[in-house]
């Protein structure tokens, strides 16, 4: 059972960008078709497989183009949707000598957004050099005799979550619990910290959309600050709830979407409309556990983008306390390394369906969309976490309970 000061390391974390010796950037090669592989799940040609047969893999046709040269391509689970072109898979050389292949890597109808990376193992990453023509990734590798994996991002699948909760649950106070199952019938998971005292409710959400890897490491690292040992902490605590909810959509994570849940739809479109187990499953939790006197304050919901990005409710809208949100990311700001810039981007989207904007409507609270860049460093990414989560304790603990009930302004007419 991975401890809560490796299991970042265990997470499949790129600690070192080291570049491999035996991989080379690939210039263009032909593109003449010479086969279609039709296997589902394997794409299998004489001296090489391509296979997907694990959590997360994802490629949906494989071509080869010359004898060591092939090109791989990626369709989105569905339409319309927002271009994040996904891929995992596993080269599995069958040949018994090593050689060199060239792959293109192309996104159906889209650019590519994630920058390929190499792993043995499926857990310690390193980055693959490129080339990008004609809006496809091109690289080529030295296949000796082991498998080996390649994807957008490193791999966090389902297996990790169920171990990484039973962790921290077990070495902290946090309680593992099972919120529901997903339209597929897994798991979702969460973790609580209550006391029967305490009125006050924190919540966090991640893994709404599958590949948001960097998202999915911020959250990781800022729980494991929430939830570890020390007087912040135990004040924190002492007076808040919370809630946690690492891995939204399993299902999309299983599949190797590209966004969405297994029925096509954006889980971050759904907040308010709940059309999804994923999303309903958190309205029954809500609907169940704020009642009396027990009220939800704030919440974070982690994503990757392009940058790094705090999308925030605006200070005139109707949330308490109204500068809660930017008085906490100055805070953040002020005490993360001079390199790091924190991003606020105020704005409001009614009637879309979105997690911080439906939070705002419904219970009148600021939420905020933790964006971390799909290429931001690993140890940056850590470091920002951590921060995050000491400087918000910070801030939520010097708030006044009543400054957390939106009060409408009294008209002077």
């Amino acid at each position: 059972m991975p401890t809560l000061s490796t299991s970042v390391a265990f997470v499949h974390v790129i600690r070192t960008w080291r570049l491999s010796k035996s991989v080379t950037a690939v210039i263009a090669l032909g593109a003449m078709s010479l086969c279609l592989s039709t296997s589902a799940q394997a794409c299998e040609f004489n001296n090489v497989h391509f296979k997907t047969d694990f959590e997360a893999g994802k490629i949906d046709e494989c071509k080869q183009l010359t004898e060591n040269h092939f090109e791989l391509l990626t369709k989105p689970e569905n339409r319309p949707i927002n271009p994040s072109p996904w891929y995992a898979f596993k080269v599995v050389n069958k040949s018994t000598e090593n050689q060199q292949i060239s792959i293109v890597i192309k996104g159906e109808k889209a650019k590519p957004r994630y920058l390929p990376k190499m792993s043995i193992d499926g857990k310690q990453w390193q980055a693959l050099p490129f080339d990008i023509i004609d809006n496809a990734i091109h690289i080529s590798i030295q296949l000796q005799q082991q498998d080996l994996y390649i994807a957008g991002q490193e791999i966090i699948d389902n297996a990790f979550y169920a171990q990484w909760n039973q962790a921290l649950a077990k070495q902290s106070g946090f309680e593992f619990q099972q919120l529901g199952l997903s339209t597929e019938g897994r798991r979702i998971d969460a973790l609580v910290h209550s006391k029967p005292e305490n009125k006050e409710w924190f919540l966090v959400i991640g893994r709404q959309h599958p590949p948001e890897i960097t998202g999915a490491l911020a959250l990781l690292s800022f729980v494991e600050e929430l939830a570890s040992q020390q007087q912040l902490n135990a004040d924190f605590l002492a007076r808040f709830n919370v809630m946690i909810i690492p891995n939204l959509n399993p299902d999309g994570v299983a599949e190797g979407n590209w966004r969405h849940n297994t029925k096509g739809t954006d889980l971050n479109r759904d907040w308010g409309k709940f059309t999804q187990l994923e999303t309903q499953q958190v309205q029954t939790w809500l609907n169940k556990t704020l009642v009396e006197q027990q009220k939800l304050v704030f919440a974070l919901d982690f994503h990757s983008t392009q940058q790094d990005i705090f999308y925030t409710m605006p200070s005139d809208y109707t949330v308490a306390p109204s500068t809660f949100s930017e008085d906490w990311l100055k805070q953040l700001n002020d005490a993360t390394v001079s390199s790091f810039t924190v991003r606020p981007k105020p704005g409001s989207s009614p009637n879309r369906g979105i997690f911080k904007q439906y939070l705002a409507d419904e219970y009148n609270i600021h939420s905020i969309t933790y964006e971390m860049g799909d290429n931001t460093n690993r140890e940056l990414i850590k470091h920002v976490a951590q921060t995050a989560a000491q400087t918000l304790m910070q801030q939520m603990l010097s708030i006044e309970p009543e400054q957390y009930i939106y009060q409408p302004a009294v008209s002077n007419q």
